[in-house]
């Protein structure tokens, strides 16, 4: 639940940040970074920071709907979020207190409301007015005199630009309680409450990055059903298609003197079954040589759809139970490591802001196909079939991620997912570059060319499954058995 403070909390800690921040000033007004939630910050929450004689200190706010708060510490507070986005609001009131002296921060009497008041040289002095009504908090800059309890409203956070001129005055008749209780843990000092605040966040972040995690579990998991009915429709049909392996048998056996192909199709004797009579199809336009061959080929690849059909519904059958034991083990209290491998079950990657400033991987859509760890620890997509093909390139990859492909040969795509502004290391690249030649059918090519290019350079050719592609690089490689065990060592699907 939320940290909500009541009237009577709100003034006993506005007095004691008073006792703080009267007389110092405002050295910067800042967007603080909050590494665990997504974007890296919250839209609602600022920190002002301020200087004097004798210490440094921070004054927070939110006036997020259900989560407003305020408090004071000594000291430098979180940083500025590189990440934060700067409203209209946010930069006019950054430009008007910025240098200012504190004059005071007050409570209103038995209201949800502080006003932060700044020296101007005159009466009228520059305040920030915080609501700290759950449902519709709000701060508002205002100037006026502090006295007199009517505030012309320069600026105000809920809306992007005021169209005539506007004024604040307080409530003259408060709904609020008598004597609602305090509460002595958050409120004994500003410390205590900064760290209850905290608290609520890091449960606010874990929670909203859970229920981010589920979500994306469950598109996956639904996508990994379908890719298993697809599977079982798939080897349904290779075992339903007829016995070409022995319908080249039986033509083969007579290919000293075979019968006539009538009506496109053959009268021959099953020596299987005491020489019963079978008819089998066959083609006017092909020798009975060609046609045994034919059959031959039609039962490979028959052979073929069914191993990879059941392959592919071992691969999604597994993935379905491993998705839903994530589901079921979803951690309901703040265990990091425990989130982190369900973000990574989700295809979420979640890079702490403090270890890469201002930076986040982007987070894909649950990739089902084949995906291996390159020595750098990148991560390396490969599809094994046309659709896969499809899928990874048109679906999954963005434009500045790593595309590879055997060069002059039909074959697998491979994708390399970059993070914002990184390159691809040589290392991951070649360890690419071995995987398209192996999941291409090239494990007895010799030195073989491997393009690659960003994937903004791919295009689909029109009423084809077929790629083309530009500004693509090349390189040569071998196959190399000692590389390709190590990836598969890191096979993540």
């Amino acid at each position: 639940m939320a940290l909500v403070l009541n009237w009577r909390e709100i003034e006993k800690m506005a007095a004691l940040a008073h006792s703080e921040l009267a007389g110092q000033h405002v050295e910067q007004w800042v967007v603080p970074e909050r590494g665990r939630f997504p974007q890296g910050f919250l839209k609602g929450e600022w920190l002002i920071r301020t200087s004097g004689r004798r210490k440094d200190g921070v004054f927070l706010f939110s006036v997020r709907p259900r989560h407003p708060y305020f408090a004071y510490r000594d000291g430098k507070g979180p940083r500025a979020a590189q990440t934060g986005t700067r409203s209209p609001f946010d930069l006019a009131v950054s430009k008007q207190i910025k240098g200012r002296r504190i004059h005071s921060l007050e409570a209103l009497k038995r209201e949800r409301m502080i006003i932060l008041w700044f020296e101007t040289g005159e009466a009228a002095k520059l305040g920030l007015l915080i609501s700290l009504i759950p449902a519709t908090p709000e701060a508002l800059l205002v100037e006026g005199d502090p006295s007199i309890r009517r505030w012309k409203v320069i600026a105000r956070s809920r809306s992007t630009s005021l169209e005539e001129e506007t004024y604040f005055s307080p409530p003259e008749i408060s709904q609020a309680p008598l004597e609602p209780p305090i509460r002595a843990e958050i409120t004994e000092s500003g410390e205590a409450l900064w760290r209850a605040i905290e608290k609520d966040l890091d449960q606010e972040a874990f929670e909203t990055r859970v229920r981010t995690a589920q979500r994306e579990l469950k598109a996956v998991l639904g996508k990994a059903e379908d890719r298993l009915r697809q599977s079982e429709e798939s080897v349904a049909r290779g075992g339903a298609e007829p016995d070409w392996r022995t319908y080249g048998d039986l033509l083969k056996a007579v290919l000293h003197d075979p019968p006539a192909c009538v009506d496109d199709a053959r009268r021959l004797p099953d020596f299987r079954h005491d020489g019963a009579i079978r008819l089998i199809p066959c083609d006017s336009r092909l020798s009975a040589s060609e046609q045994v061959e034919k059959f031959y080929s039609l039962a490979k690849r028959k052979a073929r759809r069914i191993a990879e059909g059941e392959s592919r519904r071992d691969q999604f059958s597994a993935t379905i139970s491993r998705l839903k034991h994530h589901l079921a083990d979803v951690p309901f209290h703040p265990d990091w490591k425990s989130l982190e491998r369900l973000e990574n079950a989700a295809g979420i990657r979640h890079v702490a802001v403090e270890n890469v400033p201002g930076k986040k991987e982007p987070k894909r859509a649950g990739w089902l196909g084949r995906s291996f760890r390159s020595r750098d620890g990148l991560p390396i997509y490969v599809g094994k079939s046309s659709a896969e093909n499809l899928e990874l390139t048109f679906k999954i990859a963005r434009g500045n991620d790593i595309w590879m492909h055997v060069r002059g040969r039909p074959g697998a795509h491979v994708v390399i997912p970059l993070p914002q502004g990184k390159s691809a290391p040589l290392e991951t690249l070649l360890d690419g570059a071995v995987l398209a030649v192996y999941f291409s059918g090239g494990e007895e090519w010799g030195k073989t060319e491997v393009d690659y290019t960003f994937k903004k350079h791919v295009k689909r050719i029109k009423d084809s499954t077929e790629a083309s592609y530009t500004h693509n690089k090349t390189l040569i490689v071998e196959p190399d058995s000692s590389r390709i065990k190590t990836l598969m060592g890191t096979n993540e699907r």
